[in-house]
């Protein structure tokens, strides 16, 4: 099946740049000076894309074997299965962004050239059930590739006999993560095994210039001081903008099956830099839990009574670090143009590739992604909770 994506083009909107980091920069605070490493060390690359892209290669994706990927993803998901020139078949979730059992089986029959891999995904940092998709892989020999790329995990702990249930990113033959989108680093994407020794393939390591860039971006990030964003100015931003009506964006839908800007062939064998790599190991990780997990609630108790909105998950689960904050909003063009003109941090997946599940399709639009990192301040914190209120109560 040849896909086709939904798009959406923000250009003509004149969007500020955020008053909020989306992701956390490095601040002094967040550094320790205890080193730590996993205990089994992954396979690095500059973006998890990349080490997708090995996974799929690994399973056997490509022009003989397709992969079965979830239908609410962000485009860079499925461009590594795309150029390695496999077929890629969505599949259905339910309203909590589990996989949809029936819907897989109906993905994989729907395939044209044999699914040789499923990506399962954690969203949100959120552990979701795996263990049923992963009986099902193994009875269909699919293989199950871990996607903790929303999830605070490097690489799994060795396993003893007196370990507890499985861990995000225990379960699948492969596993990718994400470390940039936890860690203050310019880069970072992980690969490894649950039950064999990686392949190993040549690797980039980045080159001087690179790393010099990498540790200019660190250093300027530790000596930004950012001024907080005024309460008092929401209004007045408010009003300005229903005086001047703007720019609404383009939707369309692209009938084209290549991969996103987002994703750079040259990049597919680099190393993620030293710096990264030093930056995450000298990370307070406790620190960074506790800030995530109680930015993420201060959230969902700020959303729990406004009328249009509500929080995607509102309880968090125990043992797991929130990556961003999922808000689900009953009109997403009348409260996504304005918050946006404020200046809110807010991430979408616009492009998506079309399916049939209507999950995807009501999330497409309407799942607001919010920053709930370790580096946001409790005025940031006060400004974009006042922001969110305000807008979404229309007084």
């Amino acid at each position: 099946m040849s896909l086709r994506y939904h798009r959406f083009d923000p250009s003509a909107c004149g969007f500020p740049r955020p008053k909020v980091p989306v992701l956390a920069p490095l601040t002094a605070e967040q550094l320790t000076s205890k080193a730590s490493l996993p205990r089994r060390q992954p396979w690095h690359f500059a973006r998890g894309r990349y080490a997708l892209r090995a996974a799929y290669e690994f399973a056997g994706v490509g022009p003989r074997g397709g992969l079965l990927a979830p239908a609410y993803h962000c485009r860079t998901m499925l461009d590594p299965a795309l150029r390695l020139g496999g077929e890629v078949m969505p599949y259905r979730l339910t309203a909590d962004l589990q996989a949809d059992l029936d819907g897989l089986r109906r993905a994989a029959k729907a395939c044209s050239t044999p699914p040789r891999a499923l990506l399962f995904t954690h969203f949100f940092g959120l552990p979701r059930d795996i263990a049923p998709v992963a009986d099902w892989c193994r009875s269909q020999d699919i293989v199950l590739i871990e996607d903790c790329s929303h999830a605070l995990v490097l690489a799994p702990a060795v396993r003893t006999p007196a370990s507890s249930s499985p861990r995000i990113g225990d379960t699948g033959r492969y596993a990718v993560s994400s470390p940039y989108k936890f860690f203050p680093c310019p880069d970072g994407g992980t690969l490894w095994s649950n039950d064999a020794a990686l392949p190993r393939g040549e690797m980039a390591a980045p080159g001087l210039v690179a790393e010099l860039r990498g540790l200019r971006e660190a250093l300027q990030q530790l000596c930004v001081r950012r001024d907080p964003p005024r309460l008092e100015a929401i209004e007045p931003q408010l009003q300005a903008l229903d005086e001047n009506p703007r720019h609404t964006g383009r939707d369309w839908t692209d009938p084209g099956g290549a991969t996103s800007a987002e994703y750079d062939p040259a990049s597919e064998t680099a190393s993620s830099l030293r710096v990264s790599r030093w930056i995450q190991r000298h990370t307070d990780v406790s620190m960074m839990v506790q800030r995530r997990r109680s930015r993420y609630r201060q959230w969902a108790d700020a959303v729990a009574l406004l009328p249009g909105c509500r929080a995607l998950f509102p309880a968090l689960p125990a043992d797991c670090t929130p990556y961003m904050f999922p808000l689900l909003v009953d009109d997403p063009p009348r409260s996504f143009f304005p918050l946006k003109h404020l200046g809110v941090p807010i991430w979408r997946w616009d492009d998506m590739a079309v399916s049939d599940c209507p999950v995807s399709q009501r999330y497409r639009q309407g799942v607001f992604h919010l920053p709930c990192h370790q580096a946001l301040t409790d005025q940031d914190m006060a400004w974009m909770t006042a922001a969110v209120a305000r807008v979404m109560r229309g007084t």
